[in-house]
């Protein structure tokens, strides 16, 4: 058992990679979706929106349903703040594993 322990040094260079690019991705998206960086969020709430009243005209309702926090443009921009900041701290404990080494 002390021989498995004794090669262990710090963490996997697989383990950085894999932080450090889903922090970058995490972050470029949230800071994307936040600051509405060529209208993707107002695109993907009008989608939602025209997805609702496509299902609601198909089971015979009009109107198009009730509006919903979930498709609003707000609600896209808070969870794109969300997600830079899960960014922020998986890019932080890449950088802290880095200096375990």
């Amino acid at each position: 058992m002390q021989s498995l322990a004794a090669g262990a040094h710090g963490p996997s260079p697989v383990i950085l990679v894999v932080f450090g690019v889903a922090g970058l991705a995490a972050l470029w998206c949230g800071l994307s979706w936040a600051f509405d960086v060529r209208g993707i969020t107002t695109r993907r709430s009008e989608r939602i929106r025209r997805r609702r009243e496509e299902a609601w005209a198909a089971m015979g309702r009009l109107g198009g349903g009730t509006p919903t926090l979930s498709g609003s443009v707000g609600y896209l921009r808070l969870l794109g703040v969300a997600m830079a900041g899960a960014g922020a701290v998986l890019l932080l404990a890449t950088y802290a594993l880095w200096h375990l080494r």
